[in-house]
């Protein structure tokens, strides 16, 4: 299976587009992994939600309702967040919004294995963001 998203969709115009489909979801947060994971340069924060709504997704024919997906959210550069988002906790509600990657298509981290998860990853600025305790991260 591949990541392409079903058409070409403005985001894709960005750098670390995959040009995968633009997922935004709803859900609960399952797992919070406690130490962030440094790829290709880049600290990511990592969690994993249940998506209980689709907002939208846009290029993307699967139904998300009711996966576990895999969230990466970047940050501590000006490409990601400014810093981590505090206080993730497992059993929260949260909404995010980024690029789709089927389990198929999605590569192993130290974090997402065994089995590997769906990813969301772009999940900063300019096309992801996360909502999470009243507050918008982007």
């Amino acid at each position: 299976m591949s990541n392409r998203a079903t058409q070409i969709l403005p985001h894709h115009r960005f750098v670390y587009s995959l040009g995968a489909p633009l997922a935004c979801v709803q859900g609960t947060i399952s797992r919070v992994f406690d130490e962030p994971e440094n790829h290709n340069g880049a600290n990511h924060q990592h969690f994993v939600m249940k998506i209980d709504t689709v907002v939208k997704f846009e290029g993307g024919q699967q139904n998300l309702t009711g996966t576990e997906v895999f969230v990466a959210v970047r940050f501590g550069d000006n490409e990601g967040l400014s810093q981590e988002i505090s206080g993730l906790e497992a059993g929260q509600p949260i909404e995010v919004q980024g690029e789709y990657i089927p389990e198929a298509s999605a590569y192993p981290t130290q974090d997402n294995t065994n089995p590997v998860l769906p990813v969301l990853h772009f999940t900063h600025h300019p096309v992801g963001y996360v909502k999470y305790a009243g507050e918008y991260y982007s």
